[in-house]
């Protein structure tokens, strides 16, 4: 080998040696930081559970929103009113799904006190009695046969009943005259 070709070996021995050497400080030198470093992460991935933990987040279904009630709107072209029998003072609300009504016995004369019955076409007036009605809430004089309504008079623009059901005390209720009508 010439000169030359000799001093070509030992620089690239040299740099050969210098690049070996700076691979084995950096392999030494990330293996002594992967050792802290799982420290850190373990510490960080505490800190951050610790911060980031699950919380609890109710859904919508879960809570029972309370809300004022809304009654469905009633169609002014198809109303039914009650039916009292001019022959025996009888009291009656016919089921008729092609119509609309929510008649309701009050405790007074006045639309502001307390509700004692009540009939409805519509499945939410009636449906787990959301009233909390005495007499309870129906959808037709005819499901609740224990149930007996009769004509006493008029107070004002009420018409004033009798009201009495099995295991029920019997009560006087109101109810407007405008949901009422007299068969002939």
């Amino acid at each position: 080998m010439n000169k030359q070709g000799k001093r070509m070996n030992r620089v690239s021995a040299e740099a050969f040696g210098t690049r070996l050497i700076i691979l084995a400080l950096g392999l030494f030198s990330g293996c002594t930081n992967s050792n802290s470093d799982p420290q850190v992460l373990k510490n960080d991935t505490v800190v951050a559970i610790r911060d980031s933990g699950l919380r609890q987040v109710a859904d919508s279904q879960s809570i029972k929103k309370k809300h004022r009630y809304v009654p469905p709107q009633i169609n002014q072209e198809a109303i039914q009113r009650a039916v009292i029998s001019k022959h025996d003072s009888s009291f009656h609300v016919y089921n008729n799904i092609m119509t609309d009504y929510r008649i309701i016995g009050y405790e007074a004369p006045d639309t502001t006190s307390r509700k004692m019955v009540l009939f409805s076409i519509f499945t939410s007036d009636v449906k787990d009695n959301p009233f909390h009605c005495p007499y309870g809430s129906y959808y037709y004089t005819g499901y609740p046969v224990e149930l007996v309504i009769k004509y006493t008079g008029e107070q004002e623009s009420f018409i004033k009943a009798h009201i009495s059901g099995e295991s029920k005390k019997p009560a006087t209720v109101y109810f407007e005259k405008k949901w009422v009508e007299f068969d002939e």
